[in-house]
Protein backbone atom coordinates (compact mmCIF):
# COMPACT_ATOMS: atom_id res chain seq x y z
CA UNK A 1 0.00 0.00 0.00
CA UNK A 2 1.24 3.48 -0.76
CA UNK A 3 0.11 7.11 -0.88
CA UNK A 4 0.19 9.79 -3.57
CA UNK A 5 3.59 11.50 -3.32
CA UNK A 6 2.38 14.84 -4.72
CA UNK A 7 -0.54 15.00 -2.29
CA UNK A 8 1.72 13.90 0.55
CA UNK A 9 4.14 16.73 -0.11
CA UNK A 10 1.32 19.26 -0.03
CA UNK A 11 -0.07 17.65 3.14
CA UNK A 12 3.26 18.08 4.93
CA UNK A 13 3.63 21.65 3.63
CA UNK A 14 0.18 22.44 5.00
CA UNK A 15 1.03 20.67 8.29
CA UNK A 16 -2.10 18.56 7.87
CA UNK A 17 -1.34 16.28 10.82
CA UNK A 18 -1.58 19.29 13.13
CA UNK A 19 -4.33 21.23 11.36
CA UNK A 20 -6.84 19.39 9.18
CA UNK A 21 -6.77 16.05 10.98
CA UNK A 22 -7.63 17.44 14.40
CA UNK A 23 -9.75 20.52 13.57
CA UNK A 24 -13.40 19.61 14.07
CA UNK A 25 -16.40 20.97 15.94
CA UNK A 26 -15.92 18.73 18.99
CA UNK A 27 -16.07 19.00 22.77
CA UNK A 28 -15.81 16.81 25.88
CA UNK A 29 -19.14 15.14 25.08
CA UNK A 30 -18.23 14.19 21.51
CA UNK A 31 -17.80 10.57 20.40
CA UNK A 32 -14.76 9.69 18.32
CA UNK A 33 -13.95 6.36 16.69
CA UNK A 34 -10.48 5.53 15.40
CA UNK A 35 -10.18 2.53 13.07
CA UNK A 36 -6.57 1.40 12.90
CA UNK A 37 -5.47 3.14 16.07
CA UNK A 38 -1.88 1.82 15.87
CA UNK A 39 -0.20 3.28 18.99
CA UNK A 40 -2.69 6.02 19.72
CA UNK A 41 -0.84 9.09 18.40
CA UNK A 42 -3.85 10.65 16.66
CA UNK A 43 -6.17 9.69 19.50
CA UNK A 44 -3.84 11.43 21.94
CA UNK A 45 -3.91 14.61 19.83
CA UNK A 46 -7.71 14.55 19.82
CA UNK A 47 -7.81 13.91 23.58
CA UNK A 48 -5.39 16.76 24.29
CA UNK A 49 -7.52 19.18 22.26
CA UNK A 50 -11.09 18.14 23.09
CA UNK A 51 -11.12 15.48 25.86
CA UNK A 52 -13.89 13.51 24.06
CA UNK A 53 -15.04 9.91 24.39
CA UNK A 54 -12.71 7.82 22.21
CA UNK A 55 -13.25 4.32 20.85
CA UNK A 56 -10.18 2.74 19.25
CA UNK A 57 -10.23 -0.33 17.01
CA UNK A 58 -6.89 -2.05 16.42
CA UNK A 59 -6.31 -5.65 15.23
CA UNK A 60 -2.70 -6.04 16.42
CA UNK A 61 -2.64 -7.18 20.05
CA UNK A 62 0.78 -5.66 20.75
CA UNK A 63 -0.46 -2.23 19.64
CA UNK A 64 -3.61 -2.64 21.72
CA UNK A 65 -1.57 -3.53 24.79
CA UNK A 66 0.55 -0.43 24.21
CA UNK A 67 -2.56 1.76 24.09
CA UNK A 68 -4.09 0.11 27.14
CA UNK A 69 -1.01 1.25 29.08
CA UNK A 70 -0.95 4.66 27.37
CA UNK A 71 -4.57 5.45 28.21
CA UNK A 72 -4.82 3.49 31.46
CA UNK A 73 -5.78 6.59 33.47
CA UNK A 74 -8.36 7.87 30.98
CA UNK A 75 -11.76 6.25 31.53
CA UNK A 76 -13.11 7.93 28.40
CA UNK A 77 -10.96 5.73 26.12
CA UNK A 78 -12.19 2.28 25.10
CA UNK A 79 -10.06 -0.11 23.02
CA UNK A 80 -11.25 -3.10 21.02
CA UNK A 81 -8.76 -5.66 19.66
CA UNK A 82 -10.22 -6.60 16.26
CA UNK A 83 -10.31 -5.75 12.58
CA UNK A 84 -13.22 -4.19 10.71
CA UNK A 85 -14.76 -5.63 7.55
CA UNK A 86 -18.01 -6.15 5.65
CA UNK A 87 -18.99 -9.19 7.73
CA UNK A 88 -18.27 -10.78 11.11
CA UNK A 89 -15.63 -13.48 10.73
CA UNK A 90 -12.34 -14.91 11.87
CA UNK A 91 -9.43 -14.25 9.56
CA UNK A 92 -5.91 -12.97 9.14
CA UNK A 93 -4.23 -9.68 8.55
CA UNK A 94 -0.67 -9.28 7.38
CA UNK A 95 1.86 -7.06 9.07
CA UNK A 96 4.69 -5.53 7.04
CA UNK A 97 6.61 -2.92 9.01
CA UNK A 98 3.99 -0.76 10.70
CA UNK A 99 1.32 -1.50 8.08
CA UNK A 100 -1.35 -4.09 8.84
CA UNK A 101 -4.01 -5.06 6.33
CA UNK A 102 -5.84 -8.04 4.88
CA UNK A 103 -4.91 -6.68 1.43
CA UNK A 104 -1.15 -7.02 1.89
CA UNK A 105 0.51 -9.84 -0.04
CA UNK A 106 3.58 -10.12 2.16
CA UNK A 107 4.37 -9.88 5.84
CA UNK A 108 3.60 -11.77 9.02
CA UNK A 109 0.12 -13.28 9.29
CA UNK A 110 -1.83 -12.36 12.42
CA UNK A 111 -5.08 -14.13 13.27
CA UNK A 112 -7.86 -11.82 14.42
CA UNK A 113 -11.59 -11.36 14.63
CA UNK A 114 -13.30 -9.04 12.17
CA UNK A 115 -16.56 -7.21 12.83
CA UNK A 116 -18.79 -4.97 10.77
CA UNK A 117 -19.02 -1.33 11.75
CA UNK A 118 -22.59 -1.94 12.94
CA UNK A 119 -21.42 -4.78 15.19
CA UNK A 120 -18.74 -2.51 16.65
CA UNK A 121 -21.28 0.24 17.30
CA UNK A 122 -23.52 -2.32 19.00
CA UNK A 123 -20.66 -3.58 21.18
CA UNK A 124 -20.13 -0.04 22.45
CA UNK A 125 -23.88 0.77 22.55
CA UNK A 126 -23.43 3.70 20.15
CA UNK A 127 -26.03 5.06 17.73
CA UNK A 128 -24.14 8.08 16.42
CA UNK A 129 -20.49 9.07 16.16
CA UNK A 130 -19.21 12.63 15.73
CA UNK A 131 -15.95 11.72 14.01
CA UNK A 132 -14.74 8.50 12.44
CA UNK A 133 -11.10 8.19 11.41
CA UNK A 134 -10.20 5.34 9.02
CA UNK A 135 -6.58 4.37 8.42
CA UNK A 136 -6.64 0.64 7.68
CA UNK A 137 -4.15 0.17 4.85
CA UNK A 138 -6.40 -0.71 1.91
CA UNK A 139 -9.30 -2.27 3.78
CA UNK A 140 -11.09 1.11 3.67
CA UNK A 141 -12.59 0.27 0.27
CA UNK A 142 -14.53 -2.81 1.38
CA UNK A 143 -15.50 -1.10 4.62
CA UNK A 144 -16.89 2.08 3.05
CA UNK A 145 -18.56 0.26 0.17
CA UNK A 146 -20.42 -1.83 2.73
CA UNK A 147 -21.29 1.19 4.90
CA UNK A 148 -22.79 2.91 1.85
CA UNK A 149 -24.69 -0.23 0.90
CA UNK A 150 -26.20 -0.75 4.38
CA UNK A 151 -26.73 2.94 5.16
CA UNK A 152 -24.59 2.81 8.29
CA UNK A 153 -22.54 5.64 6.75
CA UNK A 154 -25.25 7.98 8.05
CA UNK A 155 -24.47 7.16 11.69
CA UNK A 156 -21.32 9.30 11.38
CA UNK A 157 -21.22 13.10 11.26
CA UNK A 158 -17.62 13.35 10.04
CA UNK A 159 -15.54 10.72 8.27
CA UNK A 160 -11.81 11.20 7.87
CA UNK A 161 -10.23 8.54 5.66
CA UNK A 162 -6.86 7.67 4.19
CA UNK A 163 -7.34 5.94 0.83
CA UNK A 164 -4.40 3.82 -0.30
CA UNK A 165 -3.05 3.07 -3.74
CA UNK A 166 -2.14 -0.50 -4.61
CA UNK A 167 -5.60 -2.04 -4.21
CA UNK A 168 -7.41 -3.44 -7.25
CA UNK A 169 -9.41 -0.68 -9.01
CA UNK A 170 -8.32 1.79 -6.33
CA UNK A 171 -8.97 5.01 -8.32
CA UNK A 172 -12.36 3.86 -9.61
CA UNK A 173 -13.48 2.57 -6.22
CA UNK A 174 -12.46 5.78 -4.46
CA UNK A 175 -14.41 7.80 -7.03
CA UNK A 176 -17.53 5.67 -6.47
CA UNK A 177 -17.21 5.98 -2.69
CA UNK A 178 -16.88 9.75 -3.01
CA UNK A 179 -20.02 9.78 -5.14
CA UNK A 180 -21.72 7.75 -2.41
CA UNK A 181 -20.77 10.31 0.22
CA UNK A 182 -22.36 13.08 -1.84
CA UNK A 183 -25.52 11.05 -2.47
CA UNK A 184 -25.86 10.58 1.30
CA UNK A 185 -25.64 14.30 1.99
CA UNK A 186 -21.96 14.64 2.89
CA UNK A 187 -19.79 17.52 1.74
CA UNK A 188 -16.03 17.41 1.25
CA UNK A 189 -14.21 19.19 4.10
CA UNK A 190 -10.69 18.74 2.72
CA UNK A 191 -9.11 16.58 0.04
CA UNK A 192 -5.52 15.44 -0.44
CA UNK A 193 -6.08 12.54 -2.87
CA UNK A 194 -4.73 9.22 -1.59
CA UNK A 195 -3.33 10.83 1.55
CA UNK A 196 -6.19 12.19 3.68
CA UNK A 197 -9.68 13.49 2.98
CA UNK A 198 -12.64 14.35 5.17
CA UNK A 199 -16.41 14.34 4.66
CA UNK A 200 -19.01 16.00 6.88
CA UNK A 201 -22.78 16.07 7.27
Amino acid sequence: MHLNSESLGKWFTDQGDYTHNINYDLDENSIIMDLGGYKGAWAQQIIDKYNPNVYIIEPVTAFCDFMVDLFSENEKVKILNCGVSDNNKEGSIYMAGDATSSTLSTGTAINTSFYTIDSILEKFNLNEVDLLQINIEGDEYVLLENMLKTGSINKFKNIQVQFHLGVENDVFRRDKIREGFILNGFTNKFNYPFVWESWQK
